[in-house]
């Protein structure tokens, strides 16, 4: 029995031997202060990124500072410096160029020269809430050759101008066409008589001359141009009128005459016009001279006076003012044609055709350039024509012969018979009421 007891003890301690050699060891748990310690750090950098992002959101960028302009050559290199305000919100940035071609930017804002031309390079805020662009212009990285300046000349050689009339212009020439530097100073002898700008615009001042000098700034070659300032023409008296019976009105076939006066000799007409219109004729008589303006269907009827533009120019090539108004306020009013009225005569049948008695006839004749078609206001000494003819003349004129019968109805004032003479057109347009006759004729009732 102890026997076997032994026996079994010595299995037992045997195979827990083998089982404990078989099993793999297990590495010991971390203690508590290697815990703590990583803990720790874990707390620490998610705290500091809060604390970062925090800061970011209370400090907005408010602004980005970057220069305006770059200037590279082909191939060369330059960092942009990007400032940005507050100092503690995010300072990162990104970077753009407009045009790749011509330069490229890198996150660094190291831009480069790629070929000559313009790009616009642009730094942005990383929360995209400001940018800022610096223009970049690069240019060709080889020397050119420069042409240097031979001589200049100026054209016109003599200009001239009325005192302070309108400006003239001097066009410099430099010679050769190749040169590099083309720029000129201007200079004027007489400031008193006549200044001229950088480019070549003079203007006179006074009556006398100056002589204008433009001098290049490459090699300081001149060129001179003389400058005549003269006095212009003045025109004065200015009067228009027609040949109308009433002087301020022009119908179709009557002429517009228009006269002024010059202080010198007139050689030539500018921007002269009568109506829109080039004067038909232009005469001259001493200093004063006359254009006429024949109305016709392009004159427009528009109820307000006919215009005009006096504009001439002298023997030194000087214009004068443009007048446009007249010196007396005289004008003329384009209207509808009416059957002009003339040879107005009045007489008796009496033996005295100056007088007329009881049962004698009154006998009113005209003449009219055209048909007429009805009486208006026409009265012979107040009342209606008792018989009233027409005539057609070989020179294309009418004559129209109006009788009145003298009755009772006839007053006796011992001054000469009345008479209106109102006619219609064909066209409906009514003459001019004519109140006397032509050759002074008249016809008293006794």
């Amino acid at each position: 029995m102890k026997r076997t007891t032994k026996a079994l003890f010595s299995t037992i301690c045997m195979a827990s031997l083998i089982l404990t050699s078989s099993l793999p060891v297990l590495a010991s748990p971390p203690s508590w202060a290697q815990s703590h310690e990583k803990s720790n750090y874990s707390i620490s950098e998610k705290t500091k990124d809060e604390q970062i992002q925090k800061t970011y959101k209370t400090h907005k960028v408010s602004s980005i500072i970057l220069k305006k302009r770059m200037y590279l050559k082909v191939g060369e290199s330059s960092t942009l410096a990007v400032k940005i305000a507050p100092k503690k919100a995010n300072q990162k940035v990104t970077w753009e160029s407009s045009n790749t071609a011509v330069a490229t930017v890198d996150s660094n804002g190291k831009v480069v020269g790629v070929s000559a031309g313009r790009a616009y390079v642009t730094a942005t805020a990383e929360d995209g809430s400001k940018k800022k662009t610096c223009r970049v212009t690069v240019a060709n990285s080889q020397v050119t050759d420069v042409t240097k300046v031979t001589g200049v000349t100026l054209s016109p050689s003599t200009l001239n101008l009325s005192a302070g009339g309108s400006t003239g212009v001097l066009t410099a020439t430099v010679s050769p066409s190749s040169a590099t530097n083309k720029k000129v100073t201007w200079t004027s002898s007489n400031l008193a008589v006549a200044t001229v700008n950088t480019q070549g615009v003079v203007t006179p001042l006074a009556q006398g001359v100056a002589t204008i000098t433009a001098t290049t700034v490459d090699g300081l070659k001149t060129a001179q141009a003389t400058v005549n300032i003269v006095a212009q023409p003045i025109i004065s008296n200015v009067k228009i009128s027609s040949n109308n019976a009433d002087t301020t009105k022009a119908m179709n076939g009557d002429t517009i005459i228009l006269t002024f006066t010059s202080s010198v000799p007139v050689t030539k007409l500018s921007n002269f016009k009568i109506n829109g219109s080039n004067p038909d004729t232009f005469t001259q008589v001493g200093n004063v001279y006359t254009a006429t303006h024949l109305v016709d269907s392009g004159d427009l009827i528009t109820g307000v006076p006919a215009t005009f533009q006096i504009n001439v120019q002298n023997a030194a090539g000087i214009y004068s003012q443009t007048i446009e108004a007249t010196s007396n306020s005289s004008a003329v009013t384009i209207i509808n044609k009416y059957a002009r009225i003339s040879k107005v005569t009045i007489a008796s049948d009496n033996v005295i055709p100056t007088k007329a008695t009881l049962g004698d006839v009154i006998t009113l004749k005209f003449t009219t350039d055209e048909a007429i078609t009805k009486l208006s206001n026409f009265k012979i000494n107040s009342s209606n024509p008792d018989s009233f003819v027409e005539v057609y003349n070989s020179d294309g004129t009418y004559t129209y012969t109006a009788k009145h019968l003298v009755d009772s109805g006839d007053r006796i004032t011992r001054l000469p018979a009345t008479f209106l003479i109102n006619v219609q057109n064909a066209a409906g347009i009514y003459s001019p009421t004519i109140e006397k006759t032509s050759d002074g004729t008249s016809v008293t009732i006794q």
